[in-house]
């Protein structure tokens, strides 16, 4: 199926009918607080399934909203369910799928525990990086929103640590120096 940029794909609480798979673009699965900010529970890229946690409930936990127009594979639910109870070697390319997913935000939890927006930072490179080198392929601003704070906070701690030699950045590649 075709996103177009701000389209839900699902919004919270509607009947859980299908899982998804990003072929191109970007889809965001986002809560509120009881404040009404937006918290983003995960990005979703090319090759990227979502919804997935929802596979096996009544109603999304979250919404999915596309941040970058492009495609994704929509896989009926029950269908889904079908073959993982009867291709054992379907389900174990499931099961591995869901470990590196798992991974993934298991790192993005941590880093969000961290308390200073510089260790944050250093851990997403180190993490997400090849010896600490990593290209965005997102725009700062929403870096920021996936880090948990401004894009203004961001920017003063990148241009701080760039100041200290401690990262060096060359459009959207950031590579951290010191370690």
């Amino acid at each position: 199926m075709d996103m177009c940029k701000g389209q839900r794909i699902f919004c919270f609480g509607d009947e859980v009918d299908a899982v998804y798979r990003v072929l191109e673009g970007e889809v965001c699965l986002t809560r509120f607080s009881p404040e009404g900010a937006e918290i983003v529970l995960c990005r979703a890229r090319e090759g990227d399934f979502f919804a997935e946690a929802s596979l096996f409930s009544a109603h999304y936990h979250c919404a999915a909203i596309c941040t970058r127009s492009g495609r994704c594979l929509r896989l009926h639910a029950g269908t889904l369910r079908h073959c993982l109870a009867s291709d054992p070697g379907f389900a174990m390319e499931w099961v591995a799928t869901l470990s590196r997913n798992l991974r993934l935000q298991r790192a993005a939890q941590e880093r969000l525990s961290l308390k200073s927006l510089r260790m944050r930072v250093i851990h997403y490179l180190v993490d997400r990086g090849k010896e600490g080198r990593v290209e965005l392929d997102q725009p700062i601003i929403r870096w920021a929103a996936e880090l948990g704070v401004s894009h203004e906070a961001l920017y003063r701690t990148l241009a701080k640590m760039e100041k200290e030699g401690v990262l060096q950045r060359q459009g959207q590649t950031l590579t951290l120096l010191q370690r």
